[in-house]
């Protein structure tokens, strides 16, 4: 994780307030995008997929699912998007998001546990972005959308 946060009850929260330092929390922004298409959904048994791995010094800052084109074919008229840092896992959105939205919409995926990770050494593994998708009255045979993952490091 990148960011340091002074531990403990605290008025500021930035080691260093005054300005950049070593130990500042001034990070370098970066952004992932994944395309997920109607492949990522299926009924009743959910398509569980690695989408993204992500810097293990990274701090996740929020997740958001553009739709580009609504999923649609096989009858679906409902889905639902999961994201974990396992097959299946919930570690980032413990309910499932709504992932049926209407073309051109922008939607920030929420609510997310697990983010904004405190920095501690020695680092773990690199950050493995697992996406369950569940279309719920029919598997889609279009559609396509894009997850966006905003971290710093």
């Amino acid at each position: 994780m990148a960011i340091n946060f002074v531990q403990g009850l605290v008025a500021v929260g930035d080691p260093s307030p005054t300005g950049p330092s070593a130990t500042s929390n001034a990070k370098e922004a970066c952004v992932k995008v994944i395309k997920l298409t109607s492949a990522n959904y299926t009924v009743t048994t959910s398509t569980k997929t690695l989408v993204a791995v992500v810097p293990a010094d990274a701090t996740i800052l929020s997740f958001r699912l553009w739709v580009k084109t609504q999923l649609a074919g096989g009858a679906v008229s409902a889905a639902t998007l999961k994201l974990g840092s396992v097959s299946d896992g919930a570690e980032f959105m413990v309910a499932n998001a709504a992932a049926f939205g209407a073309a051109g919409v922008a939607t920030l995926l929420t609510p997310v546990v697990g983010i904004m990770q405190n920095y501690s050494l020695p680092l773990g593994a690199d950050i493995q972005i697992w996406a369950t998708g569940l279309a719920t009255t029919g598997t889609p045979t279009s559609g396509e959308q894009y997850l966006i993952i905003e971290y710093v490091r």
